[in-house]
């Protein structure tokens, strides 16, 4: 991304911290018409639109950012969340594994697939995830049981 849509992007994540997410909107889709290849960008505003429970709109800027990024794992759990708050279980859960099988270690994936199987009533699928989820987050914060 250039610097000066860098800065802009700055902007727009400000705006988002101050909770003005249309503001924050805005700024994301001006960037995006300069730099339609921008997945980061995408993604800002899938979570700003999610924020204003715009879950439509949400999944729409998800799924440009996954079609500029299609091997990053946070962008199919992002989704995850999306369609996880939109109840959408099924495609929910396609996604986070998909998010699991890109990146295996990464641990958030796995304890939002457990909240969905946990809503699916798969209890054991929900427990071995988030058991899988406290592991790898033990692991990466070097954190030892005694």
């Amino acid at each position: 991304m250039k610097q000066d849509l860098e800065e802009r992007f700055i902007d727009g994540q400000f705006k988002f911290m101050d909770e003005d997410f249309e503001g924050c909107i805005a700024v994301f889709s001006e960037i995006l018409e300069e730099d339609p290849r921008c997945a980061k960008v995408y993604q800002a505003k899938a979570i700003a639109c999610l924020r204003l429970n715009d879950n439509d709109t949400a999944i729409k800027n998800i799924d440009a950012a996954i079609k500029c990024d299609p091997e990053n794992a946070r962008l199919y759990y992002h989704k995850g969340a999306i369609l996880f708050k939109a109840e959408v279980l099924d495609e929910a859960l396609k996604c986070l594994t998909q998010a699991i099988d890109l990146s295996p270690e990464y641990a958030p994936a796995y304890a939002m697939r457990s909240e969905v199987y946990e809503r699916l009533g798969d209890k054991d699928a929900a427990g071995l995830d988030i058991n899988n989820a406290m592991v790898l987050r033990k692991e990466s914060t070097g954190v030892v049981d005694w």
